[in-house]
Order: C-alpha cells, then structure tokens, then sequence
C-alpha cells in the first residue's frame, strides 16, 4: 500500500458539486446580521458563497496549506484561523469576534474521522449559536436524527435533540466530493430551541453517563445493563415499575423523557437498598 497524502491524513474530502453547495448555503441563510463560522473550509468551494451573503465570515482550517490559498483570495469579510477546531477555545473565538447584533451560525463539511468529536464542540457553544449545517458520513447524520425504536437511536440524538431541532436534509453522494469517498453523505440542520425539551442542562454531566450505561448493549435489557453498570437491582426494579416499564423493556424502545424520569429516580434511590 502506497504511502497517504497529507488530504488523506487528514481526512480531506472536498465538495465540488455546485448544486448541494447551493442548498448548503441556503440551509445557512446567510445574512447580512450574521458572523458565519465554517469548519474546515477547504479550498472555499463554500467559505465564499456565504462570503458573498454573509455579513462576516471566520473559516477555521488545520491545513497550513490550505490557509496561505484561501488568502490569495480572501474577500474583505473573511478571516482565517489557523487552527485544529478540536484544540482552539470555540467558546472563546466566538466571543472574542461576535459583533453587538450579530447572529452566530456554523458551516462545515467535516472530516469524518472528527465529525463525532465535533458535536460536542457545538453542545460547548450550544448557548451562542442560532443555526448549524453540516455534512456528516450518512450514518452519524441517522444516528443525530433518531427517534426511539430506531436502530440508530443513542446518548448522542437525545443529547443534540435536546438542545436543537436536529433535521437530516438531504444526502450527497460520493461523487460530489474530490476525491470521493467511500460512503455517503448527508447534510444536518440543528435548530437551536428556545429552552432544553428533555433535560436542564445543569444535570447533563451527570445524565450523559447514565445514558451510555442504559445502550451499553443493545442486546441486553436497559435493566440488565444498568445493573452490569452498579445499580442495585432492586431498585431499578422499583423504578421501572413506578414507570409502568416491563422488566425487558431495552433503552432503544423508551422516550428521552422516559429515560430521564428512570434516571432521576435512580439518582434518588442512590445508596439505599
């Protein structure tokens, strides 16, 4: 096997297609008001149509290389960062550049190798930002958008769904993309909500956890995974029955806020027997 360019390494899969480039940007809707931040820019096949609509526009790119040819060409309400958006204070940056009026969104074809670690940069500024699209493997964009009883539903859609309207738009196949790549794509709006719908963010620390314990397996029970997880028997099956939950219920099946009740009668039930 031949040694991987630096694109490789990274990740790189650049959209060319002009008509899903369109439909990403009408997914923005850039405006005038608005400070648009871009993940991974590329070569700017999109960083500079939303230029172009945008009141301003910070593209975060990793690729030095990349950085020195969106300069060449660098319209006036554009600035690059030069950074790996995993490293750098997103919180911060925002911060640091909104403008008094302006409204925050967020663009990017992500890398598939960092698109889940990326979601959790957008829950750090879930706070600052209005809207967000990206272009994530096919599957990460099922598994953002899932709905109890389905296959794909896990802590991560109840986490984003809880904080946006999480909506998988459109899919893009690979040969929108140079080079292509070997899956398929889709294109995800998060919605930011007026308020939380499952959960206070105040308890997600302590939730996150509980939720990975409860799809731990999938083939085993909710109860026998939280009992493989330290919770007492006995007590997850009060709780369950205090929830009009069967014994074999399975974590997949149940609502978020079937899960979040189940959760917090459990952390009530904490050290007694």
């Amino acid at each position: 096997m031949g040694r991987k360019t630096r694109r490789q390494l990274l990740g790189q899969h650049f959209l060319h297609e002009k008509r899903i480039l369109q439909k990403i940007v009408e997914a923005v809707e850039p405006g005038p008001e608005d400070l648009v931040l871009e993940i991974g820019p590329g070569q700017g096949a999109l960083t500079f149509p939303l230029a172009a609509r945008a009141g301003r526009v910070l593209a975060i790119e990793k690729d030095y290389g990349l950085v020195e040819i969106l300069e060449k060409n660098r319209p006036g309400n554009l600035e690059i960062i030069a950074g790996d958006i995993l490293k750098l204070d997103l919180p911060g940056i925002i911060a640091g550049h909104r403008q008094p009026g302006e409204t925050v969104k967020l663009a990017g074809n992500l890398p598939y190798h960092i698109s889940s670690q990326v979601l959790f940069v957008l829950l750090e500024v879930k706070d600052q930002v209005e809207r967000a699209v990206f272009l994530f493997q096919k599957e990460v964009a099922q598994r953002i958008t899932a709905t109890p009883g389905s296959k794909d539903y896990a802590p991560l859609s109840i986490l984003l769904q809880n904080y946006f309207d999480c909506q998988l738009l459109f899919r893009v196949g690979p040969g929108a993309f140079s080079p292509p790549p070997r899956v398929d794509s889709a294109c995800v709006l998060f919605l930011k909500r007026n308020r939380p719908i499952f959960f206070p963010a105040e308890v997600e620390d302590e939730l996150f956890p509980f939720l990975k314990d409860a799809f731990c397996q999938r083939r085993k029970t909710l109860g026998r995974n939280l009992e493989s997880a330290g919770y007492r028997r006995e007590n997850i099956r009060q709780a369950l029955l205090r929830l009009s939950l069967y014994e074999k219920a399975r974590a997949e099946e149940l609502k978020p806020e079937t899960l979040v009740s189940l959760f917090r009668l459990l952390k009530e039930n904490k050290g007694k027997i």
